[in-house]
């Protein structure tokens, strides 16, 4: 299993994302207030542009399939909108659209991208 050390944790602001290339592939790296990390593919595909690093970081409650409300952290795309969930990948808005997420950790004040 590969990893890949991405940058420091204060190389992103908080509540937003870069963008890093990984053997090719852009990956969306996000933090929030509270310095969480997520990964998710940087591609939107109802725009059809790499552009997710530069979304909004959102939150918004949902019903899980358990029938309960849950808090769920999404980026909103920059150019339609639409919401991806960020531990998932799940578009919130389109059921049929899931994007790769990506473990992210901290060690050392690096941010690492497990499991390439």
């Amino acid at each position: 299993m590969k990893q890949h050390t991405i940058c420091h944790l204060n190389d992103i602001i908080p509540e937003t994302g870069v963008c890093a290339l990984i053997d090719g592939k852009q990956i969306a790296i996000f933090r929030t207030k509270k310095d969480d990390l997520f990964a998710l593919d940087n591609y939107d595909p109802f725009s059809q542009a790499n552009v997710l690093s530069r979304g909004l970081i959102g939150g918004t409650m949902i019903v899980n399939d358990a029938g309960a409300d849950e808090e769920v952290l999404y980026v909103a795309s920059p150019i339609y909108k639409q919401r991806f969930n960020l531990v998932t990948g799940q578009c919130l808005d389109d059921g049929n659209v899931t994007l790769a997420a990506y473990q992210v950790t901290l060690n050392n004040n690096n941010i690492m991208l497990q499991g390439w």
